[in-house]
């Protein structure tokens, strides 16, 4: 008789421990799904408004919650990608119905240098879409000092933006010091790009170089003054 009892709590224990698990399958797998949904629409809504590293934090927890899906794996190489140039984002930004950003990356890159609304797009920190613009005004565009010196504003501008990827900034700051060298040989005179330089120099540490521009801003100086 013991032993008969003993063979039916043991099944009895089975047979709770097996419903235990389907319910807690059946409430665990809706869950996962709805927060791996969550994820991507959070992460897509941090892309849309350029915090490229959140998005791919969210992207990454996406993906570690369904290992089988391919969208979160896209994402994130559209994170990186769009950090580097937004003009990655096109098809992202049509699929998502973004037609106001969507409108400001089409219209920097219509071919057309057009400075002062470059001047406004950073003013209103969307100076990456500025850089698109500002990249052909200095390759086929006039190259004149504005647009070398608004190129460099927009590079390091981005250097310093806190949801741009970390290994990306060093590349915004060197491109940003080239602009402000270019600016300076287009007008020696002019004390902008010196005093820019003297700034950007100073983050990178080069101390050599920061002696170097902060001279000729004092020479710049003392020209002034005769």
């Amino acid at each position: 008789m013991k032993t008969i009892s003993r063979q039916n709590k043991t099944s009895k224990i089975i047979f709770l421990t097996i419903i235990g698990l389907v319910v807690f399958y059946l409430f665990a797998v809706p869950w996962r799904n709805f927060v791996f949904e969550k994820n991507l629409s959070d992460g897509k809504s941090l892309l849309r408004e350029r915090k490229y590293t959140e998005a791919y934090v969210k992207f990454e927890k996406a993906a570690i919650l369904n290992p089988f899906s391919k969208e979160p794996d896209d994402l994130l190489a559209l994170a990186k990608n769009a950090a580097a140039d937004i003009l990655s984002m096109r098809d992202f930004l049509r699929q998502e119905q973004q037609n106001d950003l969507l409108s400001l990356i089409d219209g920097a890159d219509s071919k057309a240098c057009n400075l002062e609304a470059d001047r406004t797009l950073i003013e209103k920190n969307l100076a990456q879409i500025a850089l698109v613009n500002l990249k052909f005004c200095t390759t086929d565009g006039p190259k004149n000092y504005d647009s070398w010196l608004f190129l460099g504003i927009a590079n390091q501008k981005l250097s310093e933006d806190s949801y741009i990827f970390k290994e990306l900034k060093p590349g915004y700051r060197q491109a940003a010091l080239a602009a402000y060298e270019a600016a300076y040989k287009v007008d020696p005179i002019n004390k902008s790009a010196p005093t820019y330089l003297v700034a950007l120099y100073k983050v990178n540490g080069d101390q050599q170089q920061v002696d170097h521009w902060q001279n000729l801003l004092d020479n710049l100086g003392k020209i002034e003054k005769l």
